[in-house]
This record gives C-alpha cells, structure tokens and sequence, in this order.
C-alpha cells in the first residue's frame, strides 16, 4: 500500500521504499510536499525514543501554520497565457503535483480549450513550462528570457 500512498499524497521514496525527506540534517520531518511531515519507521528502521521525538517535532510542525489560521501560498505559481495556450495538454501529465486541468470554454461564439491552474497545488515547479511547446504557461517571476539567460550562464561556467 506505500505506493498508493505515496501517489496520493505525492510523496518521494528511496530505491528501499521508504519515503523520503527534504534533508536528512536540515529538514528530516518536511517532505517536498507542503504540509506533509515524516515520523518514525516510514523513513526506515528506528528504535522508539527516535520515533518518538520526531513525531514531536512533526507534530509542532503541522501545528504552527494550524496556529496561524491560513496558510500563505508561494506567490511563484504558474500561471495561463491564453492567447498562446492551445489546450494542447502537454503540460498536464508531466506536473507532479496535479495542479492543471483541461477546461473548455465558448469564446466567440467558439467553443475554446485552455488549461486551468489550482494556485492552491502548484508548487511553481516550472515542469509545465518546460513541456509547452507554445509558451502557453509560465511560472511567476521567471520569463523564458531570463531562464535562457540562466542556462547559457551555467553553460559559460562550465
């Protein structure tokens, strides 16, 4: 069942099968996944004083954005260009955390299919815009100018 569970609640796992975290020193409780917190033998064998204490500190860690009320999103999500966005879908299966839909919509009297983002999902990965080949989504604070700029960066540093 680790693998359903694991498809739901879009968590990594090892080449053991256990899930994995963020950083084993850093961030050992946090996975990749917002608000989904790892204690005890799920990250592989512990004895019980270990599980214990990192269920503590998963716990205080689910508690403090409880505390808050509301939980503020990152603003760098992916966001729809729709005259450049055919509904192609492309980008909709590579996303790894389900934040895209296929709509369609009558615009003109013509019938038009778009894609749609979940703000609350997306976690502005860029894997969509990577997959458009119509620059149809871009994630927030990243043109694909200044990507390129990055890449041919990296590319001279090497």
């Amino acid at each position: 069942d680790i693998d359903d569970i694991s498809k739901i609640l879009r968590i990594s796992q090892g080449a053991d099968d256990f899930f994995l975290e963020v950083h084993p020193k850093l961030r050992p409780m946090d996975t990749a996944t917002r608000g989904i917190f790892l204690a005890g033998c799920c990250q592989g064998p512990k004895d019980i004083p270990d599980t214990v204490a990192q269920a503590s500190g998963a716990a205080v860690k689910a508690a403090i954005p409880l505390s808050h009320g509301k939980i503020e999103l990152d603003p760098q999500t992916s966001f729809v260009i729709d005259k450049n966005c055919d509904g192609c879908a492309y980008c909709i299966e590579p996303c790894p955390y389900s934040a895209l839909t296929l709509i369609e919509y009558k615009r003109s009297g013509a019938i038009k299919k778009s894609v749609e983002v979940n703000e609350a999902l997306c976690q502005g990965c860029g894997v969509c815009q990577a997959t458009c080949p119509k620059q149809g989504i871009i994630v927030r604070g990243f043109t694909l100018t200044q990507l390129s700029a990055m890449v041919d960066a990296l590319i001279e540093a090497l």
